[in-house]
């Protein structure tokens, strides 16, 4: 099966209905056949806890693909079974139903992001404004101020809906500096003009989870 195959891990996202919350479940494909694919029992990625579902249990699944895309499909419990250990069966809803995050095409979300900016001899912490797969924008530093065309060093701090921390180090490129207004402070845009591609998926992976979390709330 092209971009899932057996071993991928999977993350299993399950709203709770009564308060606006999602719960995390990391888990691994052990088969699949016809419209069903088969897990391992899932594991809550903050209490370790295993998770036992009904059928008709509901979930939004995504994984990252051999082309190390993001890919994710809405599914639901189907069945229990006992094969050479247990598994849980889900509803899959076949390739062309998969939602793929864009390599190239970088959804761009606020969020407010821990980054490290180093140049020259400075350094200083700041916080995202808005993030993408391709650069950020942050707020500029009230001391050691940032110009167009400088280039830096970045250490983004990535907080997942798994409860993982990710670090992710790039080289980027002072694209333009917005000035302060009276409702924001001042603003640098930076391109990322150098990051391996395994961290471009962490941001692009961390943007999707952030999408998701828009999208649930403004469906409530």
């Amino acid at each position: 099966m092209q971009n899932l195959k057996v071993g991928t891990p999977l993350t299993l996202e399950l709203k709770k209905s009564e308060v606006d919350e999602v719960d995390h479940y990391k888990c691994k494909l052990v088969d699949f056949e016809d419209s069903k694919i088969y897990i391992d029992y899932p594991v809550h990625t903050k209490t370790g806890r295993t998770g036992f579902f009904l059928d008709g249990t509901q979930f939004q699944a995504s994984f990252v693909g051999q082309d190390q895309s993001v890919y994710w499909f809405k599914t639901e419990v189907v069945a229990r079974e006992k094969r050479n250990i247990p598994v849980i069966a889900l509803f899959f809803p076949g390739l062309e139903e998969l939602n793929r995050v864009q390599r190239r095409k970088y959804v761009r979300v606020n969020a407010s992001v821990d980054v490290a900016i180093e140049w020259d001899t400075c350094s200083f912490p700041t916080i995202t404004n808005d993030i993408s797969g391709g650069g950020v924008m942050v707020v500029q530093s009230p001391s050691n101020k940032l110009e167009e065309e400088n280039k830096i060093d970045l250490t983004l701090v990535l907080p997942m809906n798994t409860g993982e921390t990710h670090y992710v180090f790039a080289i980027g490129k002072v694209i333009r500096v917005i000035p302060a207004k009276v409702s924001q402070p001042e603003r640098v845009s930076i391109e990322f003009i150098e990051i391996h591609e395994k961290d471009r998926q962490l941001i692009i992976k961390y943007c999707f989870e952030q999408q998701m979390q828009s999208r649930m709330r403004a469906l409530k």
